[in-house]
């Protein structure tokens, strides 16, 4: 059965892809929101930074949480939570009752329930599609992701146009018709008893964070996935707030990200093209390098919108290497981590990014959103040298037993 016809797997893209664009318009109206209650570009930075750091801080148990429990349930619990509480902020706006604090509690709500529908969701993967369509189901969900962020940042910009509350509405209303897909969704998905006695949550949150550390290749991904996400976070960050400082509109600004995602929609395209001709280490040099000096021209560029041209080039690599990645952790763990081995992985990879919206915030506010892109820039430097901890050639994976 191709992945089309299966009805399972639809339900999960467009529940997946209505929650990832509620997360995309957030992305670009809290900030947005942020500036025009306090006109501080330094509070902005620290509402994102806060948000990323609350879901650092919950995504090793919430990872746990996926494995203990049901989870297409788990989906429906995480949207609901995060369509109320959009919801209630939309009224608070609306009602001109709104503060920044509040702004940064839902923003908080908003990543924390998010960091538990993604584990859930992805652990649902295999469970939906055969083993052979792994890496094809992977690549089209990366190209679901990049079309969200396409979909969502000018759409955010827009409804904002059209008033404050109504990105916060339209928000809630994604949340909402996900939990109705992932109602319908048919089969089992609750968890098969442990084979062993179950251990406190904070000790099995661990065990993901072990088994990729146990892998030869995910390890190197642990020490470099970091740097790499702190650096094209903290890019896109600044392409926001330092646009609207030049006195860019919001409508400009989302199209400016859009046409960054596309970089990673065309990706997910060539994604098959892609990972027959390019290993690991040349995927991960060719992000690295063209990533800084995608900045470097950003820096110049800035602040004319056509600064989003540049760094749309980088993403085209990135979802043929996170296709083979998805589908080397998955065989190579059992089913009953798979939650907890993604949010380990997500743990490691985007917890340097979690700082980066705050870098991003104090260097516009106190130099130039030039300086912020030329920051980021360097910081990929390390990531060169490193990347030559993988193999030259790829290797086929070897399961793994559970841990």
């Amino acid at each position: 059965m191709s992945l089309r016809s299966n009805r399972n797997f639809r339900l999960l893209w467009i529940g997946q892809i209505l929650s990832d664009i509620g997360s995309q318009i957030g992305s670009l109206a809290y900030p947005l929101l942020v500036l025009a209650l306090t006109r501080s570009a330094l509070l902005a930075g620290v509402v994102g930074t806060t948000a990323s750091a609350s879901a650092f801080a919950v995504r090793l148990p919430a990872g746990a949480l996926a494995d203990r429990l049901d989870r297409r349930r788990t989906m429906m619990a995480a949207d609901a939570a995060r369509a109320l509480a959009l919801g209630l902020l939309a009224a608070l706006v609306l009602t001109h009752a709104v503060s920044w604090p509040v702004v940064l509690a839902v923003a908080i709500v908003d990543r924390t329930t998010d960091t538990l529908f993604t584990p859930a969701s992805i652990a649902a993967l295999p469970l939906i599609v055969p083993d052979e369509q792994l890496e094809a189901a992977w690549a089209v969900s990366e190209g679901r992701q990049y079309a969200a962020n396409i979909a969502g940042p000018p759409l955010g910009g827009l409804l904002y146009g059209i008033g404050r509350a109504v990105p916060f509405l339209a928000d809630a209303v994604s949340y909402a018709i996900s939990v109705v897909t992932s109602r319908a969704l048919r089969g089992d998905f609750s968890i098969p008893p442990a084979e062993e006695e179950r251990r406190g949550l904070w000790s099995e949150s661990f065990e993901g964070i072990k088994a990729l550390w146990r892998d030869r290749l995910l390890r190197a991904v642990l020490i470099q996935a970091p740097l790499i996400n702190f650096a094209v976070g903290g890019v896109i960050f600044t392409v926001i707030i330092g646009l609207r400082k030049n006195g860019v509109s919001a409508l400009v600004i989302g199209a400016a990200e859009a046409v960054i995602m596309l970089g990673g929609v065309a990706g997910a395209f060539a994604a098959p093209w892609i990972r027959e001709r390019v290993t690991i280490r040349q995927a991960i040099l060719l992000i690295t390098v063209s990533e800084s000096l995608a900045a470097l021209v950003a820096a110049g560029v800035m602040p004319s919108p056509a600064v989003a041209l540049p760094l749309a080039l980088p993403l085209v690599i990135a979802p043929a290497s996170n296709a083979a990645l998805f589908g080397l952790v998955l065989r190579r763990t059992p089913p009953a981590l798979h939650g907890r081995v993604n949010n380990g992985l997500l743990q490691v990879a985007t917890g340097l990014a979690t700082l980066a919206p705050l870098a991003s915030g104090v260097v516009v506010n106190d130099a130039s959103a030039r300086w912020a892109m030329v920051l980021f820039a360097v910081s990929l430097v390390p990531v060169l040298p490193m990347a030559f901890a993988f193999p030259a050639q790829d290797e086929p994976a070897e399961p793994t037993g559970p841990s």
